[in-house]
């Protein structure tokens, strides 16, 4: 093997253990500041302070300060992200009892309270996927990350299908090697969230500069044609 060889093999393997050791620290990191809030008050934070590290990663910043990103944003979002965490522990706990309530009731209440049911779990399940990390990339009021995160992953379905499917391989993985997940688990979830939001955001922006440029519209597809068709003469 040449020494030049042997010099690419040396930089990607040392390019490979320097992200394990990143998404281990990190997540590292998130156990420590989760507990540093006494979990109840310091799981929220420390998620989103994760996210925001990855979200760094994402956009091209990847030679950031891993511990001042995560220490300043789990100060800066430490109450609005308990705000929401637990808002969004609120609606969860109201889909509960209302699963329950459903074993009280027949007939067409019954069918009626169990299409609302299912409408509010699935509503659910896209809240706790993309609130976070919509929260992470956006600046908007509070209470205004519900309606745009429901609204970005209704309008993403691409993006939460990979996600569902990343998920779940990643469960299976931590099920069939259980030691990866007090360094992986909580990193590589989050990676997964990052990465597909980040996708669909930009996948939104994409859309939203060609509506704005009227790239939708017959004149401008006209013009486009005949563009081509002009090129093609040439």
């Amino acid at each position: 093997m040449s020494d030049n060889n042997y010099g690419i093999i040396s930089t990607r393997f040392y390019r490979v253990a320097e992200w394990i050791w990143r998404m281990a620290y990190v997540n590292i990191l998130w156990l420590g500041f989760s507990l540093l809030g006494l979990g109840i008050f310091g799981i929220f934070p420390a998620t989103v302070a994760l996210l925001s590290v990855l979200r760094k990663w994402l956009t091209g910043e990847p030679d950031i300060s891993i511990f001042k990103q995560f220490w300043s944003s789990y100060k800066a979002d430490f109450l609005k992200a308990n705000i929401l965490g637990y808002l969004l522990g609120v609606l969860g706990y109201i889909i509960w009892f209302n699963y329950q309530y459903l074993g009280t009731v027949t007939g067409t209440e019954r069918i009626f309270i169990l299409i609302g049911w299912y409408v509010a779990v699935v509503l659910f399940i896209l809240l706790a996927l993309f609130l976070f990390p919509v929260y992470v990339h956006f600046k908007m009021p509070l209470l205004h990350y519900f309606r745009t995160t429901i609204v970005i992953a209704i309008s993403s379905p691409f993006a939460l299908i990979t996600l569902v499917i990343a998920l779940y391989l990643a469960l299976r993985l931590f099920l069939f090697v259980p030691g990866l997940i007090p360094f992986y688990s909580m990193s590589v979830t989050g990676w997964l969230m990052m990465w597909t939001s980040v996708q669909a955001f930009r996948r939104i922006d994409r859309k939203r500069e060609r509506i704005e440029n009227n790239e939708y519209s017959i004149k401008y597809f006209w013009q486009q044609i005949k563009k081509n068709f002009k090129s093609s003469d040439d």
